[in-house]
């Protein structure tokens, strides 16, 4: 990112955090770039990713929100954001409100996958300019804040596969671990590895075990998480980004594409298309 960018976003996250409650914050990006250190806000904070995908890191856990997608990032919580897609476009929603004992805010990250109506509501939102405040538009400000105080309950929250890592406290694995994302598209096996950083196969596999990894599993994890940044960028048919991402044969993509999201390449592509309607 540019240093005026990085300025940019700073005095922003600044007149968040110098924001009063009943202010509602709403920012359009369209970054060829995203990588934002560690920051928090006073605010829920909801991205809405209209095209491309976004990595979240909230400690030492990585999540990643694909395209047509909410992440809900709750206040105070230090995060850092970054995309591996050439552009994303993002909407982002900055909101807070009092808080009741009989109505807890969301207080864990989550990703959401929205419908057509949550998708028309959000567009509407996004429509009404930069910020919503209570004393220039109540009834605006009172819609948005009791559709977002109800997204939860009315978005299917994504599934576990949505955590991709959890960085291991083991030092030696972290150069281990960025060398099996450089080479995702190799065909990469677990003896090749190993020869690299000086260790049996038996050796390198209790050490990924010990931090709670089987290599074969994170390998396709990556490849799956890969094939759909691949796939937000366009230009490439679902063949050229299985092969790309480092599966053999298309078979064998829609296979392990499905063990991990729980659906086929086809549907989940086609669901994120049909937002777009």
């Amino acid at each position: 990112m540019s240093q005026n960018k990085g300025h940019e976003q700073r005095a922003y996250i600044s007149s968040i955090k110098d924001s009063a409650q009943e202010e509602i914050f709403i920012k359009k990006t369209g970054w060829e770039e995203i990588s934002l250190s560690g920051h928090s806000h006073n605010k829920h904070q909801i991205i809405y990713t209209l095209s491309g995908t976004l990595h979240v890191q909230i400690g030492s856990t990585s999540y990643f929100v694909p395209e047509k997608h909410i992440g809900w990032i709750p206040k105070n919580v230090e995060h850092e954001l970054c995309s591996k897609n050439r552009q994303v476009s993002l909407v982002i929603y900055y909101v807070d409100w009092a808080e009741e004992a009989h109505r807890p805010s969301c207080t864990e990250f989550s990703i959401y996958a929205i419908n057509a109506m949550i998708a028309e509501n959000l567009k509407y939102i996004a429509s009404k300019g930069t910020k919503i405040e209570y004393a220039l538009a109540p009834e605006l400000y009172e819609f948005t804040l009791s559709f977002f105080r109800l997204l939860p309950s009315m978005c299917p929250a994504s599934g576990i596969w949505l955590k991709t890592l959890v960085v291991p406290n083991d030092m030696r694995l972290h150069p281990i671990l960025d060398y099996m994302m450089e080479h995702l598209g190799d065909g990469l096996r677990i003896d090749r590895v190993a020869a690299e950083f000086g260790f049996s196969v038996r050796n390198l596999s209790r050490l990924l075990h010990a931090s709670g990894i089987r290599f074969a599993d994170y390998m396709n994890h990556q490849r799956v998480v890969r094939a759909i940044e691949l796939f937000s960028d366009g230009g490439k048919t679902l063949q050229q980004v299985a092969y790309e991402a480092g599966f053999s044969t298309p078979n064998h993509f829609n296979r392990v594409f499905r063990q991990v999201t729980g659906m086929s390449p086809g549907v989940f592509f086609g669901k994120n298309r049909l937002r777009d309607r």
